[in-house]
């Protein structure tokens, strides 16, 4: 049961979620001069090697634009727009060129002027690696910014299927370097004693808070530490896996018929830092990796099998009525993306052969007959079956491609192709001036009733991951186009011309408007407590340019935080030229 205070929150937001028609405290008004040459960019800035695009919705083919110093002066460069476009992604200044903008004059419209924005060599790694990891450090269950546990797991409303433990460690494994560097915040001892004194005051007003504060305490008490100096990210992998190993059975209190158990997601999360331990042994004790290993190979079974919930027959319609929130919402709440044990088993598989057991093959024929099950099963053209999967979407294409690059002689009839006909479907879905791929070609842009933040981070992992394969030139070079688009319109292109961020004063400095509407207060996760938040976007209902619509659910998710990281991760092994290994 919903303890009555979170349930409130969810009747009230009802309507906010049903969109049009429906009683609601009307929005803040836009702001958006319509007479105006209309310029959306994305408000942090654009990777210099990467497609740079904005979205000039009122403009006609071929207004000219120009890109300038947000200061002012002589053009540093000239395009047109086209079909509601600009392009200047043959523009690279050196990365001292400071604040630009584009800005845009002719026709019946007054001039308009974007917002600031960088071009910087390695942009995303300045602006927004120490957002996301700020976000899971503050996000921590019980020791994070709030004592709670909303759901029961090591971090607030997080759940078994939400891929923070993976997502870490291939962030930390995309640029080991980079995530050493980054600043020291964690002190373990110090969250030691803190949780450790009779006078700590745990929330237990929380949804799955049972056996929390125990499993904490076993934590601290039971497992060796990380080392003191170890970077974040690794005491946030040793934070994940640890609880896990302490307080293993979870359940997922939003509607999710699951019953209370291991979860082989779970599990499978644990696979990754036994695999990773390569890159992670000079910081993690060797007795943390035993007993990681040991819980993977004594709970592996259900991960072997074809996962019943994979079954598009089994996939709802989309989300109705006051409260979509409500229901077991397969697939909708991202719980069980098709092939998402493909990965860990080829993980398992190359964990066993290091350690020389004699079990190696199982996993990896399970992974192999996991791609079978996905090439033979799943219709891309239904759209339950890609975007319908919600921020989760990333753990079936990355899969496969993985599956395809370092298994090829192993790889299914057709996966290949399966995945060159998911990209089809995803630019066929995605021709339109804000470069955003739709839920369907229908009345839907985004997922029904529901926030789709986690879905816009998780696609340039996918996007990354699936051009690594495809042979067309055109068609990679657009898949990295979406790749980047879709960063752009969490940060500022889309619609509503606000980034995703609610508090952008929090991890995001070169934001101007961050997204106006926010989740009530001191409820749920506490996400306002939390740096490096990503909250929501626009919904169908201001698409395709409606800016003062209404909005869609305003709460973040730590989901989204760990799809953020694991696309972070994709975009600097591409960037690298390298793909995932330890």
């Amino acid at each position: 049961m919903f303890p009555a205070k979170c349930l409130s929150v969810w009747v009230a937001l009802t309507a906010l979620l049903a969109g049009p028609g429906h009683s609601a405290t009307p929005p803040p008004p836009s702001g958006i001069d319509l007479t105006a040459h209309v310029v959306a960019v994305n408000q942090v800035g654009y990777v210099t090697r990467l497609s740079k695009r904005f979205t000039a919705p009122l403009s006609e083919d071929g207004t000219p634009f120009i890109v300038r110093a947000a200061s002012g002066g002589e053009p540093l460069h000239r395009g047109e727009i086209r079909s509601g476009i600009g392009d200047f992604s043959d523009f690279r200044p050196a990365d001292g060129a400071g604040l630009l903008v584009v800005e845009v004059r002719g026709g019946k419209l007054k001039p308009g002027v974007s917002d600031p924005f960088l071009i910087r060599s390695n942009l995303w790694q300045e602006q927004f690696w120490q957002a996301a990891v700020d976000f899971l450090i503050d996000s921590r269950s019980v020791v994070g910014t709030h004592p709670s546990a909303f759901g029961g797991c090591p971090w607030r409303d997080g759940n078994y299927y939400d891929f923070i433990i993976p997502s870490l460690v291939l962030f930390h494994m995309a640029d080991p370097a980079r995530s050493t560097a980054l600043p020291r915040q964690i002190d373990w001892e110090a969250d030691r004693k803190r949780v450790l004194d009779p006078a700590f005051k745990f929330d237990p007003k929380n949804p799955e808070s049972a056996g929390v504060m125990e499993g904490v305490k076993r934590y601290y008490s039971e497992l060796e530490p990380p080392a003191a100096d170890a970077p974040d990210v690794v005491k946030l992998i040793h934070w994940g896996a640890g609880f896990y190993l302490m307080k293993p059975e979870t359940k997922d209190p939003m509607g999710d018929p699951e019953k209370r158990q291991i979860h082989s997601q779970t599990v499978e999360q644990v696979a990754y830092v036994v695999w990773a331990w390569p890159v992670l042994k000079h910081w993690l004790p060797q007795s943390f990796h035993d007993r990681c290993y040991d819980f993977c190979f004594a709970h592996w079974r259900k991960s072997l099998e074809i996962d019943p919930w994979w079954d598009p027959e089994k996939y709802d319609a989309p989300p109705q009525g006051a409260n979509p929130m409500g229901g077991r919402l397969n697939p909708y709440k991202g719980r069980h993306a098709p092939g998402h044990s493909i990965v860990p088993n080829l993980l398992m598989h190359e964990i066993a052969k290091r350690s020389g057991r004699p079990d190696a093959a199982i996993y990896l024929d399970a992974a192999v007959a996991q791609a079978d099950y996905v090439v033979r099963k799943i219709d891309w053209n239904d759209p339950r079956s890609t975007k319908g999967h919600r921020m989760s979407e990333h753990r079936t294409i990355p899969n496969l491609v993985w599956l395809l690059q370092k298994h090829p002689d192993r790889a299914p009839a057709g996966l290949k192709e399966k995945i060159r006909a998911w990209a089809e479907v995803a630019v066929r879905r995605s021709g339109n001036f804000w470069g955003f791929r739709r839920y369907d070609e229908a009345e839907h842009w985004t997922i029904p009733k529901l926030s789709d933040v986690g879905n816009w981070v998780s696609l340039p992992a996918i996007a990354t991951s699936a051009s690594w394969v495809i042979d067309d030139p055109v068609l990679k070079a657009r898949l990295r186009e979406l790749a980047a688009s879709h960063v752009d319109f969490v940060f500022g292109r889309n619609p509503r011309l606000a980034a995703a961020p609610h508090k952008p004063e929090m991890g995001f400095p070169e934001i101007e408007r961050g997204w106006p509407v926010g989740h009530k207060l001191n409820v749920c996760a506490r996400l306002e407590l939390c740096r490096g938040s990503l909250s929501s976007g626009p919904g169908s209902e201001m698409f395709p340019f409606s800016p003062d619509a209404p909005f869609r659910h305003a709460e973040g998710w730590v989901n989204y935080g760990a799809s953020w990281c694991v696309s972070l991760a994709y975009s600097r092994f591409d960037l690298a030229g390298t793909t995932p290994a330890p």
